[in-house]
């Protein structure tokens, strides 16, 4: 208990730090955040990008190995499949690909890049290369709790002492970043739609307080009534937003598209993930401001999430999890980019709002959209919740919601593009992460290696 305490100290001391130097020296703050960003992620982004790619293959060869048919825990999954891919999918990247849907590819092609380039950029940024972390980590955690004993891997694996507890705080701060900037994804469009369809003009700030309250409200619930329940419906509000902008835009295209680009995509892969930019000092930048810097803000995710599939996980085998955690998403992932980007780019919508104000006016889908987000949000703020309540001290969840609020409150009170100065935040953020994740991997291996002894008393 002791150590949790100390745990949670410093990463308030380091929360509140940080909203310190945003809140009084923004120029500053976000002058730092380039330099860090373009110095050392554009200059050693392939830290990120290489360890994704090699457990991406790796884990596909594995599934058709015998080991492919280890299980994690005994007994029978403790969630039926649909409701855990649901789960998997609204905590893992639900509301960011809402958001980025129709953002991205515009940008990609604004910049001068083909339709099919831009379609391809994103099927890298949010595909195989992020679940294939997500898997990593949820693997080894999984096993480390239902097959090893390890009842605080974070922690344990790394032996418990200084470095474990820098680890664990640095692991702390990154998730109470990375979701605190996930109300901005939420508030944002959020504010817009209340502005739009009820008259009212409200700030950020209040968007943000209500939403903290829904968060809340959900973590009172419990795992099998909030996050659960949440994730069924807002992952069925996903796929009927998807479905009906296929109908409603050019559903030929689209379709003709995935079916064209998914297997290039696949062909391509080893090349765009290993990319460096050797050479070439434009292409290191780019790659700093796109592939780089969204691959280290999924390392700023992998350990809340990672965690968070473990937990949801027990009782199914590594075959099923490579197909659920990374294969199907990585499909739906790239399928969501060609309906929502090609949408988006053949109506010239802005974002995903006004796509849906284009295509429908009756204001149904709006609606739609509205709901789907608050739910995504909902159920990414209470999972966070829980897993850094899980990390530090108990009864906690609701104290590192409110943090997450406060913290979202100060960065959207930044000049600039706020989709840039989040992803740029969360990337820098995951780089003690990353290091601290390529750790708890070796430490995992290293485990494995002892010979079994007889559990302690």
């Amino acid at each position: 208990m002791r150590q949790n305490l100390t745990t949670s100290i410093a990463t308030i001391v380091a929360v509140v730090a940080l909203i310190g130097f945003a809140a009084l020296a923004p120029l500053t703050f976000q002058s730092l955040l380039d330099a860090i960003k373009l110095t050392v992620i554009g200059n050693f982004g392939f830290i990120f990008t290489y360890p994704a790619f090699i457990a991406t293959i790796a884990f596909v060869i594995l599934m058709f190995t015998p080991l492919g048919r280890l299980r994690f825990g005994e007994g029978p999954p403790e969630f039926a499949t649909l409701s855990w891919i649901g789960m998997l999918f609204a905590t893992g990247m639900g509301i960011g690909l809402l958001t980025w849907g129709v953002l991205e590819p515009r940008y990609h092609v604004e910049a001068g890049v083909s339709r099919d380039q831009a379609l391809l950029y994103a099927f890298n940024h949010w595909g195989l290369l992020a679940w294939s972390g997500y898997l990593a980590v949820g693997v080894i955690f999984s096993h480390a709790l239902y097959n090893m004993n390890i009842t605080k891997p974070v922690e344990e694996l790394l032996g418990g002492g200084l470095i474990s507890k820098i680890n664990l705080v640095s692991i702390v701060v990154s998730t109470v970043i990375g979701l605190s900037l996930t109300f901005s994804y939420a508030a944002l469009p959020l504010q817009t739609s209340v502005s739009r369809y009820l008259g009212l003009d409200v700030s950020t700030t209040l968007i943000i307080i209500v939403l903290s309250c829904f968060a809340l409200a959900s973590s009172m619930s419990g795992l099998n009534r909030g996050i659960k329940w949440l994730s069924n419906y807002n992952t069925l509000l996903a796929v009927i937003l998807m479905v009906s902008v296929m109908v409603l835009a050019n559903t030929t295209d689209i379709l003709t598209t995935y079916g064209r680009l998914l297997p290039e995509y696949v062909i391509r892969f080893p090349a765009m993930a290993t990319e460096v930019g050797v050479g070439d000092p434009e292409r290191k930048a780019w790659l700093a401001d796109w592939l780089y810097a969204f691959q280290a803000s999924w390392y700023g995710w992998y350990i809340f999430t990672g965690l968070f599939i473990a937990r949801i996980s027990k009782g199914r085998t590594l075959r099923e999890l490579v197909i659920g955690v990374m294969l199907v998403p990585t499909m739906f992932s790239c399928l969501w980019f060609c309906v929502f980007g090609i949408a988006g780019i053949d109506t010239g919508s802005e974002d995903v709002f006004t796509l849906m104000a284009t295509l429908d006016q009756t204001g149904i889908l709006s609606i739609i959209l509205a709901i789907n987000i608050l739910l995504f949000f909902v159920t990414s703020a209470d999972s966070a919740g829980l897993v850094c309540e899980m990390l530090t001290v108990r009864r906690s969840r609701a104290f590192w919601i409110i943090s997450m609020a406060v913290l979202a409150i100060v960065v959207n009170k930044l000049d600039g593009d706020i989709y840039k100065v989040i992803l740029a935040l969360i990337a820098v953020a995951a780089i003690p992460v990353a290091l601290g994740i390529f750790a708890l991997g070796a430490a995992f291996l290293m485990r494995l290696r002892r010979p079994k002894t007889a559990p302690q008393s």
